[in-house]
């Protein structure tokens, strides 16, 4: 089973200056206690105390109920929060958080408007009202189809008050009977390998239409720069620059989506695991003025959460895979290669030259099965001169291509896709 976690955003409908200025007290209390909590985590780790979210619960429980009037239930459920973000070094923006039903629920008034009964710092609950949008609508379609909730947040954006609700459910998973391997670029978005019994079933590019139109986007946004620091209308191209950055998003997002849709269908009809680089921090990383602005134009982060989104619904499976030497490590021989022809071309000393996003693929796809194979993540070894010391080889296409580690690819028998 594959568990989904989706979050709904329903909008709040305007509150009135009573129940406004209880939201935002306890806002402002829950924030002070998270400042707190850091705090004492802080401290915590100074003294060699070890860290757990029980732990830092009876530490600071009654302080917190009694300096910053939290109720019970928020108070435990903002430190496992904030637990939780201090081991993920990550912190988006300051929230309420509540339990399902403990100190809030789902409830309607008496002309049946939907409202959320939470709990406040005085002991009565309060009515938020929800707005009966698209986003209600597709959160009640949501919990028709079998999502459950058990929490949810209340966080203030520029827009007003939300309620941020984790939705959940489990899918089966399709039995594993070949791999799909994703090489993410900047030109094209997603070259995919499939693998099967039969060998390299279908190498497949989408994508390429993103990258062109972020090229043009970008010639049209640096000509409305040019217009917004010397033209005469400077507000206009503001406005314009504006409209281009939101069709920008909207555009990419629309395509990444419909991309991974296909990837996920495909992966249905052939039973497959898919496999993709796992490149995290991919936005954070140096190179020369040209190569940055290339991988930051790259929807590595809206790609992947379409297609973990898309995929655990269909039962499919996503697996990361280190991205290491994908790009540069011949199948063939082993060696690792050169990419040529502006990266476009791989290209190896024992004659292998072939498209470069179809050989890392490929490479990816065979780094899965070695993960699947071991149920581990292992990764080649290398002697010093860059060469796996213990791959195996075998024949694809006419060539030789060596596997990782015990994997056997399909020419070379024994290959067993029956992994549970």
């Amino acid at each position: 089973m594959i568990k989904e976690v989706r979050t709904v955003a329903l909008n709040v409908l305007l509150l009135t200056k009573a129940k406004a200025e209880k939201l935002n007290n306890l806002l402002d209390n829950c924030i002070q206690g998270t400042d707190y909590l850091l705090a004492a985590l802080s401290y915590m780790t100074l003294h060699g105390d070890k860290l757990s979210r029980y732990k830092l619960q009876e530490n600071t429980y009654m302080y917190l109920r009694q300096t910053f009037n939290i109720p019970a239930q928020i108070t435990v459920d903002l430190t496992k929060d904030v637990f939780a973000m201090n081991n993920s070094f990550g912190f988006s923006q300051y929230s309420i958080s509540y339990n399902n039903p403990r100190s809030g629920r789902l409830s309607e008034t008496k002309n049946s408007n939907p409202v959320m009964s939470i709990a406040t710092a005085t002991k009565k609950r309060m009515g938020i009202p929800i707005a009966q949008d698209g986003a209600w609508h597709r959160f009640n379609e949501l919990v028709k189809s079998g999502y459950s909730w058990t929490a949810f947040k209340i966080a203030k954006s520029d827009t007003g008050w939300k309620l941020l609700i984790s939705l959940k459910k489990e899918f089966a998973t399709i039995e594993k009977q070949s791999i799909i391997g994703i090489d993410i670029g900047s030109r094209i978005l997603a070259a995919i390998t499939l693998v099967t019994d039969n060998g390299i079933e279908k190498q497949l590019y989408f994508g390429r239409d993103i990258w062109d139109k972020q090229r043009d986007i970008s010639i049209r946004r640096s000509k409305l720069q040019q217009y917004r620091d010397t033209g005469t209308d400077k507000e206009k191209a503001w406005q314009k620059l504006k409209t281009l950055k939101s069709k920008e998003r909207n555009y990419v997002k629309t395509r990444c989506y419909q991309i991974a849709h296909e990837i996920v269908e495909i992966a249905k009809a052939h039973k497959s695991v898919i496999a993709i680089e796992n490149l995290k921090g991919l936005q954070n990383a140096r190179g020369h003025r040209k190569s940055n602005r290339r991988t930051k134009r790259m929807p590595y982060r809206i790609f992947r959460a379409a297609l973990e989104s898309i995929a655990t619904r269909a039962g499919a499976e996503l697996m990361p895979v280190s991205p290491r030497y994908t790009s540069q490590w011949c199948p063939k021989c082993g060696r690792i290669g050169k990419r040529r022809n502006k990266g476009k071309t791989f290209v190896c000393k024992c004659g292998r030259e072939v498209n470069a996003d179809r050989n890392a693929s490929l490479n990816i796809a065979l780094r899965a099965a070695e993960v699947i194979r071991n149920h581990n993540v292992l990764s080649s070894q290398y002697s010093q001169g860059s060469v796996p010391v213990n791959a195996r080889g075998w024949q694809d296409e006419g060539e030789g291509v060596t596997s990782w580690h015990g994997y056997f690819p399909p020419d070379c028998k024994p290959l067993c896709f029956s992994l549970g």
